[in-house]
């Protein structure tokens, strides 16, 4: 999905080449999966679905909340934006997306999800994408989109045949929502305090779970601690993270922030942008990120 993505540029402030398709994958059928994460999936492909059988700007509209949040350039309400939109060119090819790992709160309210985007180029070449969302049950029982971020890798991102849980997953912790929100903003804050004292790969390896996602534009996404850390120490010469908001399931075990950040790469050029962060409770009750998206 990764915003709607011929109009991705102008709703999620991030520049992407018009229209795009990708291959179906194979149902989340898994009996293991928690029937919420299941929910989220088949939502995610309805969504994709809608975008090809009317257009999607009518189907982000349709599945994003009222409260979903885009950054173009700064935060705003995403649905306002897309309705102030003008509808898309007439006979532009359908773009869909597929999900392929992610997880849920073990309270079945709030998730994350992510996966491969194709979309052809008028000379019958294919560029790739990716994308990432944060979904959250409605009153009605619904799944809704209220962030989504988007990735320009620079060739197809590869993944697990079907559906795939993700690691580093949700299992219930003791105490309150509020309880859960409170620390997990504190704890974002600390990492941010740590980025500027240590360094951005020293910080992320304090709190990086083993299997953590980053995705960076112009890199395939890095799905592991090391491969991440790594990654950082080479491209990352110095990075600010200032979180603006923050907000956990109800069982307090999977919670997404997201904020401001600044990264300055090796060739000494500043960038500044937003952040995503998805975080799961490890052991002991502590916060590890599971997921850091910053297109910056």
């Amino acid at each position: 999905m990764s915003a709607w993505h011929s109009g991705l540029a102008v709703v999620l402030g991030i520049t992407i080449a018009p229209p795009w398709v990708v291959q179906d994958a194979a149902p989340a059928a898994d009996p293991a999966l928690p029937p919420a994460l299941v929910a989220m999936v088949e939502t995610e492909r309805a969504f994709s679905r809608r975008a090809s059988d009317t257009s999607p700007r009518e189907a982000f509209i349709a599945f994003f909340a009222d409260e979903a949040v885009s950054f173009q350039p700064d935060p705003g309400p995403a649905r306002e934006r897309l309705r102030n939109q003008p509808p898309p060119k007439p006979g532009l090819p359908a773009f869909q997306w597929e999900p392929r790992t992610g997880d849920v709160a073990a309270s079945g309210d709030l998730g994350y999800l992510t996966g491969p985007v194709r979309y052809p180029q008028p000379d019958g070449s294919v560029r790739h994408g990716c994308y990432f969302s944060v979904w959250k049950k409605q009153g009605d029982g619904t799944f809704k989109v209220i962030l989504d971020v988007g990735l320009q890798p620079p060739s197809e991102v590869p993944f697990a045949p079907g559906f795939v849980r993700a690691p580093g997953q949700a299992t219930g912790a003791p105490g309150s929502r509020l309880e859960a929100e409170r620390s997990l903003l504190d704890a974002d804050r600390a990492f941010s305090a740590a980025i500027a004292g240590k360094g951005a790969a020293v910080a992320f390896g304090s709190v990086l779970h083993a299997g953590a996602r980053l995705h960076r534009n112009g890199f395939l996404p890095l799905t592991s601690r090391d491969t991440a850390v790594a990654w950082l120490q080479s491209h990352v010469r110095a990075m600010t993270s200032e979180p603006m908001k923050g907000e956990a399931g109800a069982s307090g075990d999977l919670g997404y922030t997201w904020g401001r950040a600044g990264v300055t790469g090796p060739d000494g050029a500043p960038k500044s942008g937003y952040y995503v962060r998805v975080w799961t409770r490890g052991e002991g009750g502590r916060w590890q990120l599971v997921a850091d998206i910053t297109p910056a």
